[in-house]
C-alpha cells in the first residue's frame, strides 16, 4: 500500500511539474497571466519555431519575450502546430487566429 501511494504521489508530481510554463524564465500562473494570452509563432533560420508570448506583461529589453525553460532557455519547436500542442498540454486552448501585418498570432485561453 506504502508503494502504491509514493507511485500516486510520484506521477502527479511530474504532472505538475510538466504543467508549468515560463517566458524569459518568468513562471506564468493565474496570478500574473489572467485568463488569456497572445502567441506568434518566430521562424529560425534553421526552420525551428519560437513562441513570443504576450500576456500582458512588461516588455523587456528583448524584441520578443518568449516560451523558456525555467533557466530562461527558449524552447525550439518544430512548427507552429507543435508549439499550439505543448501549449495545450500546457492547460491553454486556442480561441481565436488573426493576421497582423502579415504575421499569424493566436489568441489563447486558460482551461
Amino acid at each position: 500500500m506504502k508503494h502504491l501511494f509514493i507511485t500516486a504521489l510520484g506521477l502527479l508530481w511530474s504532472t505538475l511539474l510538466s504543467a508549468q510554463l515560463y517566458v524569459e524564465g518568468t513562471l506564468l500562473t493565474p496570478s500574473n497571466t489572467g485568463a488569456y494570452m497572445e502567441i506568434r509563432p518566430l521562424r529560425n533560420s534553421d526552420k525551428s519555431f519560437l513562441i513570443s508570448v504576450d500576456y500582458g506583461q512588461r516588455r523587456s529589453q528583448r524584441p520578443f519575450d518568449c516560451l523558456t525553460d525555467d533557466k530562461g532557455r527558449r524552447y525550439e519547436f518544430h512548427s507552429a502546430v507543435d508549439a499550439l500542442n505543448f501549449l495545450y498540454d500546457n492547460g491553454w486552448e486556442v480561441i481565436a487566429v488573426y493576421t497582423v501585418q502579415e504575421m499569424r498570432r493566436y489568441l489563447l485561453r486558460r482551461r
